[in-house]
């Protein structure tokens, strides 16, 4: 529902929303799939999986339904079981050292030398804990990121899963091949539908109805739209049709282009997020053959010389300061996250040689493209002060008494203005923010930047499907999210939307690497934001894009005032100064262990397997070969349950 003045803004909250089952999807009270670090290390385990994150958590549970097999599952973070801060839309972990890993970037020599954080959250109550200035948000609890993130999901285009079949042939890596096991993670909510800018709410059930083709309704995560909106989303949206962009009904089929009412992984009958550890974890927490041992960092990956060539025996980790080994008769598999990945794999003697040698570890595999390839969505925000009495979630920050009133709505039974979050969403082709003239001025641009920056085979196979889909209309390479809050330091008493701005498909490419032999010291993360001229040409025009919207009805009548960028600053050197000073990550991190022929840098293979090993495999979103015009979740969630048939398939 559309919520505007104070008064309907309470009353709505509080009597239209039904009271919802508290009986959540939490796990039950007696849970023996967790253990201890000494019983863990004593039992003989056919796989273990490294990293309790979206993906590792999801793998290991699938495996576990073979009861022939014994599963162990490594995490360093604990349980969040029933805990609002994680549950709750409208909360963040983010920023919070109990959740989150807290990583920092290197500085970033073309964006002013600053540390890069995700667009900086400001909290919208107590229960919030605001993001660490320069932080790398990745979640460091059972769950991982999907305990933390914003709960964006949402697939890429067909064409954008297609190109991975060019990376690793007739494996599967494709749209076709992707979208069973896209449908198997997921529940699609079935509640009634809040009719959304564009779409009527006959055309919203319709289109729920008839969408098994393309998304599922008995998988782990409920996938669901958010309950309440404000009024500035429909002055948005309209802002945005006037401009070209349409509003998408189906942008799980294929074709994600246009505005969309984002799904998000969140159980609309209980009130709470859906995320891998109170689904696939709890659902399968009573298979005697599943072992989970939290608060336990693994430190090395143990292998053995074998006739058929370097095999994974195990791992070494840390708990309560003491160091164990566990072993692993037929598998190890990596789901430590894109940042965590490459920093095992090379303390464990893969990777670089040059590198691994600077810290003194024995070089078992020369396997140079572990760390490189790392992508991400560079993200710059425009902001609006609105007019006075229009109502976003910064009414959550102005009015502590109402503040209070919902954080006491959603301890007792899970509903109110903490069930929510921002849905709207936008995926443009790159066609739709510039004319013709200037995506021709990109083009020669970013010819030029493949012929003088990009330095592997992989990168220069990524390049080309980008470049294709510069001018296709059915791939976004420009992301445009309505936040219905103020980012960039907000004034007392103020409303604002923010529009969150990202480049899809960057064409800098950067690298995590260890920093130190110390196990427990954090790796090097460079994500090299602005490496390349074309992002940086490509994000000014978003901006000016992005001022655009601000300027046309009926969105502009909300607006009083732009406060950043300055409207004293609009030429094309002003926008440079601004994006390099302010550029951030979408935490969208990807690519560091790359599905990819070898001798193009690629780190695994089509079945995952660790180039030079018989049995280390890598699960998780660091094998993505190319970025996706998509938050990553979903499909994360995808490659999980792929790598479960592979592995089950022999």
């Amino acid at each position: 529902m559309c919520l505007s003045a104070f008064k309907t803004l309470l009353l709505l909250i509080s009597v239209v929303q039904p009271a919802l089952v508290l009986a959540n999807t939490a796990c039950p009270a007696e849970v023996p799939a967790l253990v201890e670090a000494e019983p863990f290390s004593q039992t003989i385990f056919d796989y273990i999986v490294i990293g309790g994150g979206t993906a590792g958590v999801a793998l290991s549970a699938r495996l576990s339904e073979d009861p022939s097999l014994v599963v162990g599952l490594i995490e360093a973070g604990t349980t969040h079981f029933s805990d609002p801060v994680v549950d709750a839309a409208g909360n963040s972990p983010v920023g919070n050292s109990s959740y989150d890993w807290l990583f920092l970037s290197t500085p970033q020599v073309n964006a002013a030398n600053q540390t890069i954080s995700l667009p900086r959250l400001i909290p919208l109550t107590s229960l919030i804990r605001s993001s660490a200035n320069g932080s790398v948000s990745r979640g460091k609890m059972l769950g991982g990121s999907s305990g933390i993130n914003s709960m964006a999901w949402c697939r890429a285009s067909s064409a954008e899963y297609d190109s991975w079949d060019s990376f690793a042939p007739n494996q599967g890596w494709t749209w076709s091949g992707l979208l069973p096991v896209m449908k198997k993670t997921e529940t699609l909510s079935l509640l009634p539908r809040n009719p959304y800018p564009g779409i009527s709410q006959q055309a919203a059930e319709k289109t729920l109805a008839d969408l098994t083709h393309v998304d599922g309704f008995s998988g782990p995560i409920n996938a669901s739209h958010t309950p309440f909106y404000f009024e500035t989303v429909p002055s948005l949206v309209k802002s945005l049709n006037g401009l070209g962009i349409e509003t998408n009904p189906e942008p799980q089929g294929g074709n994600a282009t246009g505005i969309t009412d984002i799904l998000l992984s969140f159980d609309p009958k209980h009130g709470t997020r859906s995320y891998s550890a109170v689904t696939y974890f709890c659902s399968h927490s009573q298979n005697p053959n599943y072992h989970v041992l939290l608060d336990a960092q693994a430190t090395k990956i143990l292998f053995s010389e074998t006739d058929s060539g370097l095999t994974a025996t195990g791992v070494q980790f840390i708990s309560g300061n003491k160091t164990y080994i566990a072993n692993a008769t037929c598998e190890v598999i990596l789901s430590a996250g894109t940042d965590q990945t490459p920093q095992l794999l090379e303390l464990s003697g893969i990777g670089n040689s040059s590198i691994l040698s600077a810290y003194d570890i024995n070089p078992l595999v020369d396997l140079p493209g572990v760390g490189e390839n790392f992508q991400e969505h560079p993200v710059v925000s425009v902001q609006f002060e609105l007019i006075p009495d229009i109502n976003t979630f910064d009414i959550l920050r102005n009015n502590a008494t109402f503040a209070a009133q919902q954080e006491a709505l959603y301890a007792k039974n899970h509903t109110g203005l903490l069930t929510a979050t921002d849905n709207t969403a936008a995926f443009v082709p790159l066609a739709k923010v510039v004319d013709a003239a200037r995506l021709d001025d990109l083009l020669d641009i970013f010819d030029q930047s493949m012929q003088q920056g990009l330095q592997t085979g992989v990168q220069q196979q990524q390049a080309k499907f980008i470049r294709q889909w510069i001018s296709e209309d059915s791939v976004g390479s420009v992301e445009i999210i309505g936040w219905s809050r103020g980012v960039i330091d907000p004034a007392a008493n103020k409303s604002y939307v923010t529009l969150i701005n990202a480049l899809l498909h960057p064409l800098s490419r950067g690298s995590v690497h260890i920093a130190s032999s110390d196990p427990l010291a954090p790796p090097a993360i460079n994500p090299n934001f602005l490496a390349q001229e074309f992002d940086v040409q490509v994000l000014v025009d978003i901006l000016k894009y992005a001022q655009k919207i601000g300027q046309t009805e009926p969105f502009a009548s909300l607006v009083a005032a732009q406060t950043n960028p300055s409207m004293s600053a609009q030429t094309d050197d002003d926008l440079i100064a601004y994006i390099r000073s302010s550029v951030q990550g979408e935490d969208h991190h990807i690519g560091t262990a790359a599905m990819a022929p070898r001798e193009l840098g690629g780190v695994v293979d089509g079945t995952l397997k660790v180039y030079g090993t018989t049995n280390l495999r890598v699960v998780d979103a660091s094998i993505f070969p190319n970025h996706i015009g998509a938050h990553t979740q979903a499909t994360v969630y995808a490659i999980a349950e792929k790598a479960a048939d592979i592995i089950r398939s022999g």
